[in-house]
């Protein structure tokens, strides 16, 4: 079947499994198979310069910030990610710098993604013809990516990994810079149950005498890091030891400094209260200094950082969509800790109402946990997510009401659809109605001009973003 036009393109990849065949157990195939892709392609992955980017938590924002200092360098810099919010686009950017000085992102057009998918499929179907196997879902997106870029010609291109690293498509990149960021229990079935095993997988990124920056959170991780490193001759950097300050902290900005041996950058402004934007923002500009020092070019001016850092933007991270009304894609217990941190320095003793819906392959009764013990929370929405990894509302809201119960909370559950003047108790309510959820819980913050946070899924975050969209209009 011919596929012509855009929805036809999305529609047969959005039918793709997400995972190939598995020679070891794990529901991933590895990378073999995509390579005998890319090679009827011409090998695009290897057209451009790259950086390869792994970690649980924090690589889209790192990448995205990454690809903002280069491009106020005045370069062309192509941009890969996982998952999209709304719609798959999303996920493959083009950025410049415009006249103003203003970073554009531009994602491919619907013409260029017909385009490209075109090119793949037809190269993956030759493939299967000659006794190969058809491309999983990521893998036939970043194989489409690495197409795009190809003809555009980027300076650089920053890829964030998808699951894991070192079985990851995006391994087969052959990049100038690895980076890691922050590493926590994520993926469990597919990456190991301990922080070593997933620091063994994130570290498996990095190649032979091909540096390595990062920024984990854990000494454990750091020297399954430094242990792989060192096997591959490569330079690792760990960012943890770069000196920096919180100069000050407001609901709406963070201000920080940094320093090293070779540069020092003073009140750097993040649009943000999300702490841990910070960490991603130091890793960032570590590693840009690095990829531009070994190219041979000077290192990022003051300005430079803190006019990208001041634009910075990233989508379902802590966004405030409304007022009082944020989306965060925290969606695994490190990310939670991360979450509910931001959520003190925000919250300044207004009624914390939680907007929750989780996907069923997380450890969502770790995420329950941490967040009925260390959030004062006032009410609590529980819904699920729009796809086949949804997990039950009312089940997800048991799960709250128990925590809390044996947490010593005075509690209520009860289906969506009551709305109290007075709550007397934390309220839990739940629906599998993503849309009745989500306008409910802005009704309730009106009643106690509380917070709402949406969080649990960037699943979640992509449909509240449409429905919010649909909602102003």
């Amino acid at each position: 079947m011919e596929h012509k036009t855009y929805s036809d393109a999305v529609a047969y990849i959005e039918n793709i499994p997400l995972f190939g065949s598995t020679a070891d157990g794990r529901n991933k195939s590895g990378n073999d198979n995509l390579s005998a892709v890319l090679k009827r392609l011409g090998h695009p992955e290897n057209a451009c310069k790259t950086v390869h980017i792994a970690g649980t938590n924090g690589k889209g924002s790192t990448a995205v910030m990454m690809a903002d200092l280069l491009t106020l360098r005045g370069m062309k810099v192509g941009l890969f990610t996982s998952p999209h919010l709304v719609k798959v686009n999303e996920r493959i950017a083009i950025q410049y710098l415009t006249s103003k000085d203003r970073i554009h992102r531009n994602t491919i057009s619907d013409t260029e993604f017909v385009d490209v998918f075109r090119e793949v499929k037809t190269a993956m179907l030759s493939h299967v013809d000659a006794g190969g196997m058809a491309l999983s879902y990521f893998e036939f997106l970043f194989a489409m990516a690495t197409v795009y870029f190809a003809k555009e010609k980027p300076d650089y291109v920053v890829y964030e990994t998808g699951l894991g690293g070192r079985l990851d498509a995006t391994n087969l990149l052959q990049p100038k810079l690895g980076v890691i960021t922050s590493i926590g229990l994520d993926h469990t079935q597919y990456l190991g149950d301990t922080i070593e095993k997933v620091a063994f997988e994130k570290a498996g990124i990095i190649k032979v005498n091909t540096p390595v920056l990062f920024l984990t959170g854990s000494d454990i991780a750091d020297a399954v890091i430094i242990k792989q490193a060192k096997k591959q001759e490569a330079e690792a950097i760990n960012v943890a030891n770069s000196e920096y300050i919180i100069n000050e902290f407001t609901d709406k900005t963070i201000d920080f400094s940094m320093c090293t041996r070779y540069y020092r950058y003073d009140n750097i402004k993040l649009p943000t209260c999300a702490s841990y934007q910070v960490d991603n923002a130091r890793l960032a500009i570590a590693a840009c200094n690095k990829l531009l020092t070994d190219d041979g070019k000077a290192v990022l001016t003051s300005t430079e950082v803190c006019e990208c850092m001041k634009q910075f933007f990233w989508a379902g991270r802590m966004e405030e969509i409304r007022p009082n009304v944020f989306f965060d894609g925290a969606h695994n217990p490190a990310a939670i800790d991360r979450f509910i941190e931001t959520v003190h320095t925000r919250s300044q003793g207004r009624p914390i109402h939680l907007l929750f819906a989780v996907a069923g392959d997380k450890d969502y009764t770790e995420m329950v946990a941490k967040l009925s013990s260390s959030l004062p929370l006032s009410v609590v929405y529980v819904t699920s997510i729009a796809n086949g990894r949804r997990v039950n509302a009312k089940m997800i809201a048991q799960l709250f009401y128990d925590t809390l119960y044996e947490q010593g909370k005075d509690v209520g559950c009860t289906k969506a659809g009551l709305i109290c003047k007075h709550l007397p108790k934390i309220m839990i309510y739940h629906t599998d109605d993503i849309r009745h959820a989500y306008l409910q819980s802005l009704q309730l913050i009106e009643q106690d001009k509380g917070l709402l946070f949406c969080v649990g899924s960037l699943y979640l975050v992509g449909s509240l973003k449409q429905i919010d969209a649909e909602d102003m209009k």
